[in-house]
């Protein structure tokens, strides 16, 4: 058991931050020399690194005697920043690693100019590493094409136009990506590689080890012609039939009459991937019908077709050469969002405050729009009732610097109420619908500035603070989580709220965080760490156990209780201090154990603030933390205590309270079950429960067994069994799992009671009673 000192820990505590701060204040920032900001993903880094790595060679600059030193700098910085575990101590500690210049081998000029990260720069193809491929591949609605190489592979340079053409000509239809197998050998290992290109397709929702190998020639037109087989889409083969029926919707029509030049299959099943929910797709075969609905049909077979409300009928035609000009076109045929400026934003918002019922996704962005073109024209037939606007942060630009806009595009969700949060996840078109429809149903949740969280300090308003960095996978993990379980508080009682540790460091680490994500409960003066499952239910129930804790708080006004705690009482109490890391992590299994022991009302779980009130603390001599102690039954006030020395797993410190507990369950060895239960002539019959010390069901099944023990006490009789030190005599019974419960109602004759709720025991116990002595009753008749 580990115990700290308040004075030690407190110096430590103090010494390391200042070391720390100094250490991160005199240290060239990593972030600085590769010239990306501090919440840059892998790809952006990997990006600076290679321009870096060409512009500042030693071979390039032989005329600079400090080249290589300088050189070493870089390396070493992209060497920490790659990985998130090195990321992530990076972030809170500094570089406390091994000497900058302990590893003096790096590559040639021409590996860096040629080889390293061969789609690096390229803007349509991703780089997945081991720490994003997962979360990447997994996905419900977007296919996805990994080309896995090795930079020093020729066949993988030959590739390479190929493989940046199929990412352009299926832009929108799939996502196409490349693994560097000698950055991420343990990855392209795991999923048995077996040589260099190889090519692998997920299917939309495939898991990790369901991707199909290509096994056809490496060209264009055999990579296309796979990829083709593969896709999902629809397109309606039109009859003047099906057209009465469907035509209140809008249709993208190719004409593919006898007159007409027909659109390549290939680039239909295209287009109609890439539009799938934007809009419906038919192809026309017969010339009646087609100059029917459009007259023109022969010099122009591409058409955007639509249906207004009041019945008029809008037609646009759609020209270009390729898959590229055509979505390019089809595209500025639909709506634009609504620009947003500073003025209007402000005006939303009070809207919103005021319950004005509809929220807003507003995308944020500098430059052109035209790369986000199709997510934004896409999005509102995902979010039907949510407003989707745009914000040009060039235009903006004191709007987007209060909402901490640090890149582009983010995506955030201004909700009724006025709360403002942004997505950290992917720039994937349904990852953001997604974030969206469980923001805006998050009403209570939202992202903090320094000025709002000293805000919440100083009210002492209960909130549930997540802080974490948008780069950290478990912490992009816990957000969508922390939204849903957001939803089941109301904002007046709690709210729940997010820092961003890369645009607030030094609030972070005045804060002590230490790791992404920390996540901390503030009701009041008190501060609670998360400790439990990172999902929506674990955080529920943590919450809930905190706000409605079954522990008692004791001061100096309450501890007159314990003095005078009466015999028919036992206390088990915690002296603790909030700032100690054991402590936190006891609190809960504390009121875990509270919660577990609220139907013994004579046992009594409390804990005492050994800061807020030292001086009780040190009138009982507490000089560790934390400090367990039990007042016994059968004492009076403080007269006698008893030293908890174990660890604090819920299961141990229930199994010890248990024991000081009084039962009416009679504890039987093998010569007491035999003479009592086996041989004896009794007419009350046995209810038994079998159990090992090591069982932690056992011994949470402990406590419930004595309720049915007290229940049916004068019916039946309760003992139980502990088959670790009576191991022949459970052998003999067949007991093979525990706890087993097992009814005697003679001797010879036993049923086993397959549940552990308390109310169906009891049930079950009084039927099987009732029957078996009807039976002897009718017996002796």
């Amino acid at each position: 058991m580990n115990i700290f000192s308040v004075t030690k820990t407190a110096i430590i505590f103090v010494t390391v931050y200042f070391l720390v701060t100094f250490v991160l204040a005199t240290e060239p920032d990593f972030y600085e020399l590769l010239g990306v900001k501090r919440d840059a993903n892998n790809q952006e880094i990997r990006k600076a690194f290679k321009k870096m790595a060409v512009k500042m060679h030693p071979d390039k600059n032989v005329d600079d005697p400090d080249a290589h030193e300088k050189f070493l700098k870089i390396t070493r910085a992209y060497e920490v920043l790659k990985q998130p575990e090195t990321r992530k101590h990076y972030d809170v500690h500094g570089d406390t690693g091994s000497d900058l210049n302990e590893n003096k081998h790096y590559h040639s000029y021409t590996y860096y100019r040629d080889q390293f990260g061969i789609y690096d720069d390229d803007p349509i193809i991703v780089t997945l590493s081991a720490a994003d491929y997962e979360v990447n591949i997994l996905d419900d609605t977007q296919a996805w094409f990994v080309n896995f190489y090795s930079p020093q592979c020729y066949h993988c340079h030959e590739l390479a136009p190929t493989w940046r053409r199929i990412a352009k000509e299926f832009q929108g239809v799939i996502r196409v990506a490349a693994v560097n197998c000698e950055d991420d050998w343990s990855l392209c290992y795991q999923l048995s590689i077996p040589s260099y290109p190889s090519l692998m397709f997920y299917e939309k929702q495939d898991s990790l080890h369901e991707g199909e190998r290509f096994k056809g020639p490496k060209t264009f037109e055999g990579i296309e012609d796979f990829i083709i087989s593969k896709i999902h889409y629809k397109i309606e083969i039109i009859t003047e039939e099906f057209w009465k029926r469907n035509q209140k919707n809008s249709w993208l029509l190719f004409f593919c009459t006898t007159t007409t030049e027909c659109l390549k299959s290939n680039t239909q099943i295209k287009l109609s991937a890439a539009l799938d929910e934007i809009m419906n797709i038919g192809t026309i075969l017969d010339e009646k019908l087609a100059g029917s609905i459009y007259k023109d049909y022969s010099a122009n077979p591409i058409v955007y077709w639509q249906k207004g409300k009041d019945e008029t009928i809008q037609i646009q035609t759609v020209a270009g050469s390729d898959f590229s000009e055509l979505m390019d076109n089809i595209l500025h045929l639909l709506p634009s969002p609504q620009s947003v400026d500073e003025k209007y934003f402000k005006e939303i918002k009070s809207d919103l405050q005021e319950g004005s019922a509809t929220p807003w996704l507003l995308c944020f962005y500098i430059g052109s729009a035209t790369d986000l073109d199709l997510q934004l024209k896409r999005l509102p037939s995902l979010l039907s009732n949510i407003n989707i606007g745009m914000v040009h942060c060039a235009k903006s630009l004191n709007l987007c610097s209060e909402l901490h806009i640090s890149r582009y595009p983010v995506w955030g969700v201004l909700k009724v109420g006025g709360a403002f949060e942004i997505h950290h996840g992917r720039d994937v078109l349904h990852e953001i619908a997604t974030f969206a429809r469980d923001s805006v149903r998050s009403m209570n949740m939202r992202a903090l500035s320094p000025e709002e969280y000293e805000e919440i300090r100083k009210e002492g308003h209960t909130w549930f603070i997540d802080w974490f960095a948008p780069w950290c996978p478990p912490c992009k993990k816990l957000l969508p989580e922390l939204r849903r379980a957001s939803q089941h508080f109301d904002k007046n009682i709690l709210q729940f709220g997010t820092i961003d540790c890369t645009l607030h460091r030094s609030l972070c680490a005045r804060e002590g965080i230490t790791a992404y994500p920390t996540t901390i409960l503030y009701y009041g003066s008190k501060i609670e760490r998360f400790h439990g499952v990172p999902n929506e239910d674990g955080i529920i129930n943590f919450i809930d156990d905190a706000l409605n804790s079954k522990v008692l708080s004791i001061d100096d006004s309450t501890f007159v209780q314990l003095m005078r705690k009466p015999p028919n009482e036992l206390w088990f109490v915690d002296y603790f201090v909030p700032w100690c890391g054991p402590c936190q992590k006891l609190s809960l299994q504390w009121r875990k154990l509270a919660k577990h022991m609220a139907d013994f009302p004579e046992v009594k779980i409390a804990q005492i603030d050994c800061v807020a009130n030292e001086a009780l603390c040190s009138a009982q001599n507490v000089r560790a933390y934390p400090t367990l102690r039990l007042y016994p039954f059968d004492s009076k006030g403080l007269n006698s205590v008893v030293m908890y020395n174990g660890n604090w797993e819920l299961v141990t410190l229930k199994r010890w309270l248990l024991y000081f507990i009084p039962s009416p369950v009679q504890e039987l060895r093998e010569i007491d079950f035999n003479s009592k239960v086996l041989n004896g002539n009794y007419k009350v019959p046995w209810l038994i429960d079998f159990f090992a010390p090591w069982c932690g069901h056992c011994v949470h099944f402990d406590s419930e067994f004595r309720k049915v023990a007290k229940e049916l006490e004068g019916f039946v009789n309760c003992g139980k069994v502990d088959c670790q030190a009576e191991k022949a005599l459970c052998h003999s019974l067949h007991i093979d799992a525990y706890p087993t419960v097992m009814l005697y109602v003679s001797p010879d004759r036993r049923f086993e009671i397959n549940t552990r709720n308390v109310e169906e025991i009891i049930t079950k116990v009084n039927l099987l009673v009732d029957h078996y002595e009807q039976r002897e009753e009718h017996d002796e008749l």
